[in-house]
């Protein structure tokens, strides 16, 4: 068969999908749909097709968008995500390159309630439903193949927002609440991006900036063994930078200090590789992604020179061991081991401009170094046909090796380290789960989830959810989830008020999906309270603190529509009130609404293109700024796409922001001495952009 005469075309992901044990979510009608789907992918893996009847095409693409929604990311147990507690979102990566998507911080704004943010210096930020505006503080749980990445420095893990799309299998994304399950860090969403294993391709990429790299994916196996292998490796070198008219120099009357006008310092030499070993039911994989960039904005807002140095680079070796086990018809068990080393460098951080505090420009560098040792053990029971339990042991052990810094040009003293380096964390956490089939069409969920941290005490992180599949075509959702998210190692260095307390969340859900034969419907209703939310509050303590607690309450719409087997309607809306309960204000930086729509049309065999439209509303900004919120804006990206049929070439060329629209990101907050230094003109991002990726495949 011709694969590319089909629009969207799911590949298996080459892992395994679910676990040993049967799943008690799946009715009889979806265990079928995957037993088919399975045998027809061994079909197509062994030659081609002879029939070309479009009705057949149909229901293969069906069943394999059956299997291709498989995900273990709610419940560590397989099922359709159309079925897990709670809504998720998941992304294939063709689907994403065929609509322009270029990294997975890209990828991850299609998905309703989330937008898209930047740290002053550059860093990539996520907003899930309006959290995650803030300096150096991360709300998402980011697994890469299912190793959490997440620095303990910050909670953020920069590195994997860069990772080219080129690279990327699929992403998994759940909105809200993911504590009980993934612990620290899944508070507002937990994402897993699965990289690309089993294929063969080398490709080229370009864009302007300019904007140049490579990258590929290799893999062995041999079934007979039940061995096998994959390598993906990606570089790409970019310069350039947006257009800024004028920083906080002028705002605070000394403009003749600035380098503005000028272009922000947005350079990047960046990297990633990951190998991945399977022998039996043993497993070993290793990742390695290296980010260095310029400092954009400037930490305090004063436009550094656009000379293209590497200011900032952040690294991330991450080391895996494990097995997974099928001890009884009813039990299996799973095994990880874990090593990571987490490296932050500064190199000649732009700080304050000549003449201002020195004759010659105040510069930093900065050293910072983390190593986690994580040990984390799962056994799945079913002991009855309507039981499947969980039960799962972690212990992590994170350690800071090294915090130095030194300034140039500052007259001032300073010690010679930013953060004691005899700190560190242990955390012991246990969790139990049970799902409960009530009944053919009813399945219960209850999780209960206990971290205890050697420094900040133990919480726990209850979920209770309820599945009803009303019929085939209807299935309803309920769900009350807690989360909770620990101060992380610069805060506490920076605590304002001299400590800070745990922030947490309880989240109400209430979801309904229709599902008819060329179109779905999904729809979830939210509450949310925030309480005592982590924040940077320098002109009050002069640190981080625990802010006024923050209610959310929305609604996101999904809809995907497909005529026939040459075009496809993917589209999301989603709103969410975010207030502060302490002052009765919007929360700053995420935008009330949010939507995006995409038409993929296929006008000949092997041709096709996309339209993205991608719109942002208003956006609130920080409570002591007095400028109106920040104007919305609407992207619209074009790309045509040619991939012919098995072995050969492919080509994706495109145009980003085709419009030319003026995008600006909400600007953070920043002061120095108890006075405010605004960005007058926010974050400007760059105008209308070319990309171009050619592979080939082998």
């Amino acid at each position: 068969m011709d694969q590319s005469t089909r629009l969207v075309i799911p590949k298996p992901s080459g892992r395994a999908v679910g676990t040993a044990l049967p799943s008690p979510d799946a009715p009889k009608a979806c265990r079928l749909g995957q037993a088919l789907a399975s045998a027809l992918i061994l079909l197509l893996s062994a030659g081609p097709v002879a029939s070309q009847d479009p009705e057949d095409e149909e229901e293969l693409r069906d069943l394999l968008g059956l299997l291709e929604r498989q995900t273990d990311l709610a419940t560590k147990t397989g099922m359709n995500a159309d079925y897990i507690p709670g809504m998720a979102t998941i992304l294939s990566g063709d689907d994403l390159l065929a609509r322009g998507v270029r990294t997975v911080w890209e990828a991850l704004s299609l998905v309703p309630g989330i937008s898209q943010g930047l740290e002053t210096t550059g860093e990539r930020q996520v907003l899930s439903r309006g959290v995650g505006h803030g300096y150096a503080s991360g709300n998402v749980k980011i697994l890469v193949d299912g190793v959490s990445m997440n620095a303990t420095l910050t909670a953020t893990a920069n590195p994997v927002l860069n990772l080219p799309i080129e690279q990327v299998e699929r992403i998994e994304v759940i909105r809200g609440p993911g504590s009980s399950v993934y612990g620290e860090y899944a508070y507002a969403g937990v994402v897993n991006v699965i990289t690309r294993q089993r294929e063969r391709v080398i490709h080229l990429q370009g864009r302007q900036g300019p904007d140049l790299g490579g990258g590929g994916v290799w893999y062995w196996d041999n079934s007979a063994q039940a061995l096998s292998a994959s390598v993906n490796a990606v570089g790409v070198q970019a310069d350039g930078g947006a257009r800024v008219e004028q920083d906080a120099l002028y705002a605070i009357g000394r403009p003749e200090l600035s380098n503005a006008p000028g272009e922000s310092n947005e350079t990047q030499h960046y990297g990633a590789f990951f190998a991945n070993l399977r022998s039996g039911d043993l497993i070993a994989s290793l990742s390695v992604l290296d980010d260095a960039y310029g400092d954009y904005f400037g930490i305090n807002h004063f436009l550094p020179p656009a000379d293209q140095r590497l200011a900032s680079r952040q690294r991330i070796l991450s080391a895996q061991v494990g097995g997974d086990w099928n001890l009884a018809e009813t039990l299996s068990a799973r095994l990880r081991l874990e090593g990571q080393r987490y490296k932050r460098e500064r190199n000649d951080l732009f700080v304050f401009p000549a003449g201002l505090y020195s004759e010659q420009p105040i510069t930093m560098d900065q050293d910072y170094q983390e190593t986690s040792l994580r040990a984390a053990a799962d056994l799945q029971w079913q002991p009855v046909p309507r039981h499947a339990l969980l039960f799962g042991f972690e212990a992590k052990q994170v350690d800071v090796d090294r915090a130095s810094w030194s300034w140039m040009n500052l007259a001032l003293p300073l010690p010679p380290n930013w953060l004691d380096t005899g700190t560190g964390r242990r955390v012991l956490s246990t969790i139990a789960q049970d799902t409960f089939r009530a009944s053919e069409r009813l399945t219960l969920t209850a999780t209960l989830r206990y971290d205890d941290y050697d420094d900040v005490g133990g919480y726990l992180s209850p979920r209770a959810a309820a599945v009803w599949r009303i019929d085939e075509q209807n299935i309803l959702k309920l769900q009350y989830a807690q989360a909770f998210r620990p101060p992380t190692f610069y805060e506490l260095a920076y605590a304002g008020g001299g400590s800070i307390d745990v922030a947490e969340i309880a989240t109400l859900e209430l979801g309904y999906i229709l599902k008819r034969p060329t179109w779905t419907a999904r729809t979830i209703l939210f509450h949310s309270d925030l309480k005592g939310p982590i924040l940077l509050d320098e002109l009050g303590t002069g640190g981080f603190t625990n802010g006024p607690d923050v209610e959310l309450k929305g609604v996101e719409l999904e809809y995907t529509q497909r005529f026939g087997s040459r075009v496809k309607v993917d589209a999301n809306l989603s709103f969410v009130d975010a207030t502060n309960q302490g002052t009765g204000e919007a929360v700053p930086g995420g935008a009330a609404l949010l939507g995006n729509l995409a038409l993929m049309w296929q006008p000949l065999p092997h041709w096709t293109t996309a339209v993205q439209l991608r719109y942002v509303g208003e956006r609130s900004r920080e409570p002591t700024d007095v400028r109106p919120p920040l104007d919305p804006y609407t992207l619209v990206d074009l790309t045509l796409n040619w991939r012919g049929p098995g072995t050969g070439p492919d080509l994706h060329l495109g145009v980003k922001n085709l419009g030319n629209s003026d995008v600006r990101y909400a600007d953070q907050f920043q002061s120095f001495n108890g006075v405010e230094l605004p960005y007058p003109q926010s974050y400007p991002r760059p105008g209308r952009q070319l990309w171009l990726s050619v592979g080939y495949r082998f």
